[in-house]
């Protein structure tokens, strides 16, 4: 399962698309803001965790650093690989994301076919 948290819906639904275009195998569960990235963990046993969270940068509720930071402060969420998937070029938000515990950090491109190979380097942390 990949745990993806987006809270634009209109990218949500690119992102679905993708995955599905990149003929993943993996079940994707959508969250709109960080907070929900971690009450779904929190109901998940740890053999049921995402082999990845994908996470925006810019949500309310928790924001994608501020989930970074809580995804941090528990033992068993540490080893989930999570991305940073954003519209945000800011070297800046980049280290700041990178320093904060995500293993990269992805900028959204602006044609599917984009997304697609985007995702697809994604998919390398579910193997």
């Amino acid at each position: 399962m990949i745990l993806i948290a987006e809270d634009d819906e209109d990218d949500r639904e690119f992102i679905k698309l993708a995955f599905k275009k990149a003929a993943t195998t993996q079940s994707l569960q959508m969250a709109s803001n960080g907070q929900e990235v971690l009450d779904c963990l929190g109901k998940l046993p740890e053999k049921e965790f995402p082999c990845l969270i994908v996470l925006d940068l810019n949500m309310p509720v928790l924001d994608g650093l501020q989930t970074l930071e809580a995804l941090n402060e528990k033992p068993d969420f540490r080893k989930i690989p999570k991305v940073i998937f954003t519209t945000s070029g800011s070297d800046e938000d980049k280290a700041r994301c990178l320093s904060k515990g995500a293993s990269d950090y992805f900028v959204k491109p602006h044609n599917m076919s984009e997304i697609v190979k985007t995702v697809e380097t994604m998919l390398r942390y579910c193997n």
